[in-house]
């Protein structure tokens, strides 16, 4: 019978280890429960109406206006890379291309369906305010807006800050 405790021992010590395998074999598995999630449709929310629907614009309406737009941004890149502008011209320059922009929008949506528009885009994703709106450079090509110095120096003719003015 000296024999039996060392194939008693294996055995057992198999029997653990076959049920550590098996466990741990078992957690690798996903388990899925109904049919595979392939086979099942997804379903996503409603769809809501574009607010150009919800204004009673038409869809070419939108692309006409798409088109402007794209074409009044092709222009103010013109104007910003020309050098041999100045700054107060490219500022005039943009400035027409934008009031013509806006009326040959108008000419195709009416102010009652843009302000509709307007209105529900505002609904749906509201604006928080940060402090601080709009983008990087300030100025229509990215410089720094008018009236606006980046680092103020004193003028030849101002008294630098912390000297004194009048001797003692």
């Amino acid at each position: 019978m000296s024999w039996n405790k060392p194939v008693l021992s294996a055995l057992c010590a198999g029997i653990v280890l076959s049920a550590a395998l098996a466990e741990t074999a078992i957690a690798q598995v996903p388990i899925r429960i109904g049919p595979s999630a392939t086979s099942r449709p997804i379903s996503k929310p409603p769809q809501q109406e574009p607010c150009w629907e919800v204004a009673g614009v038409s869809k070419s309406a939108i692309q006409q206006r798409r088109a402007i737009s794209q074409q009044a941004r092709l222009e103010v890149e013109g104007v910003c890379a020309n050098s041999s502008l100045s700054i107060q011209q490219k500022r005039q320059q943009i400035q027409q291309i934008h009031q013509r922009e806006r009326q040959q929008i108008e000419a195709i949506i009416t102010s009652a369906q843009q302000e509709a528009m307007r209105s529900c885009q505002e609904q749906r994703h509201p604006v928080h305010s940060c402090g601080h709106a709009g983008g990087g450079g300030g100025g229509p090509c990215g410089e720094m807006p008018v009236g606006h110095k980046p680092n103020p120096q004193p003028e030849e003719d101002e008294t630098p800050p912390n000297d004194t003015a009048h001797p003692n």
